[in-house]
């Protein structure tokens, strides 16, 4: 079997978009799992659930750094130091078993044992077998070059490696069991406890909405381009042309589609974080055509601005639209305000509340309440 999408730069370019966008894309299933079981997001349980996700991140960047995106002296190894490649891609000379690779590898998987038992509860023996699973699953793409997709290794490992991110796992975990519980000042639980999720949503919540929509749209659109360029649907020439042109057909689609056939209103990236577009007064869709103008006043200007530049001025867009959000306590942007629309909750909407969530069920009927006990019996007098 050859290599996928032929090899060569068509495979590196894929590779270089698809890796993103699916860190992109487990952030946002992620998010929108969390958000359904518990919830708004608050507290300490909200912060780890972050620690959490940045975890993650962290851990496919080690996997993959530093994604080459040509192949230009990638495999020409210099016997004189084992590993280092004088005029590669790579920043450094980074043989696997240096002192600095290993407490990398130890020090990026402490986190992944902290968490698991102060943030999930999980035991130590299926802590050990994830924080091993992950290190063995991030040496095989360093040492099979991104599963093929490079004509080389371009990250040394080692089996020493991933012993160190399995330890690491392992002490991490101790941690959170024996140490943390001596803090005299730390918070009592790292578990969440399901919330309804009524309140205005923050601006945090609002703007991590904007980033899962801004990558899915623009890494989403690379891997497209990518795509379509290893399998020679287009020619090398026209890639310039064919990028903008499936930018802005991928911004119509996720922000002037999407959006309209949901209830929600919401474009994938809100939609990821619970969020939903309503009438300033009531708890009910916002119209059609006030999400129309909506979109054409802030998601085509910005897009507009990524896809032909200057790119600056997209901040300056969505600058202008927060200006109002920050010191407004419905967090009303300035586009929501000329339109007629609020960003709310899903809950809000629909009146869901968290799968987690622990709801009073009153007492069953006694079996044998109507009944008269026998006199003289155990029951009698009841």
């Amino acid at each position: 079997m050859g290599p996928p999408f032929g090899g060569g730069q068509a495979a590196i370019d894929v590779a270089v978009a698809a890796v993103p966008l699916l860190v992109v894309i487990g952030a946002a299933l992620y998010l929108r799992g969390q958000h359904r079981r518990y919830g708004r997001q608050h507290g300490w349980p909200g912060r780890l659930t972050t620690a959490a996700l940045a975890t993650g991140a962290c851990l496919a960047l080690y996997a993959v750094w530093p994604l080459p995106a040509n192949a230009d002296g990638l495999c020409a190894l210099d016997p004189s130091v084992a590993g280092a490649r004088p005029d590669s891609a790579l920043p450094w000379a980074a043989p696997a078993d240096t002192p600095r690779a290993m407490a990398l590898a130890f020090a990026l998987f402490l986190p992944v044992g902290v968490l698991a038992r102060w943030r999930f509860r999980r035991g130590w023996a299926l802590t050990l077998a994830l924080g091993t699973g992950l290190a063995a699953a991030a040496a095989l793409l360093r040492a099979t070059g991104l599963l093929g997709l490079y004509p080389c290794a371009y990250a040394d490992t080692s089996p020493a490696l991933v012993a160190l991110g399995a330890a690491g796992t392992l002490t991490g975990w101790l941690l959170a069991r024996w140490v943390l519980p001596l803090w005299p000042k730390g918070p009592a639980r790292g578990w969440p406890a399901a919330l309804p999720d009524r309140l205005v949503p923050d601006l945090g919540r609002r703007m991590t909405g904007a980033l899962l929509d801004l990558g899915l749209w623009w890494y989403g659109t690379a891997a497209l381009v990518a795509l379509l360029r290893a399998y020679e649907v287009v020619r090398p020439t026209a890639v310039d042309q064919v990028r903008v042109a499936a930018l802005l057909g991928c911004a119509a689609v996720f922000a002037l589609v999407l959006p309209h056939l949901r209830r929600d209103r919401a474009t994938l990236g809100a939609a990821a974080v619970h969020l939903a577009l309503t009438s300033p007064a009531a708890p009910r869709s916002a119209a059609r055509w006030r999400v129309l103008v909506r979109t054409l006043l802030l998601q085509v200007p910005v897009a507009l601005l990524l896809a032909l530049g200057p790119a600056w001025a997209a901040l300056a867009v969505a600058a202008l639209h927060g200006s109002t959000a920050v010191v407004r306590p419905d967090r009303a942007g300035l586009a929501d305000l000329v339109c007629g629309v609020r960003v709310r909750t899903r809950s809000v909407l629909d009146g869901g509340l968290p799968d987690r969530l622990v709801r009073y069920a009153a007492p069953a009927e006694y079996a044998g309440a109507g009944v008269s006990s026998t006199p003289g019996s155990p029951a009698a007098g009841r």
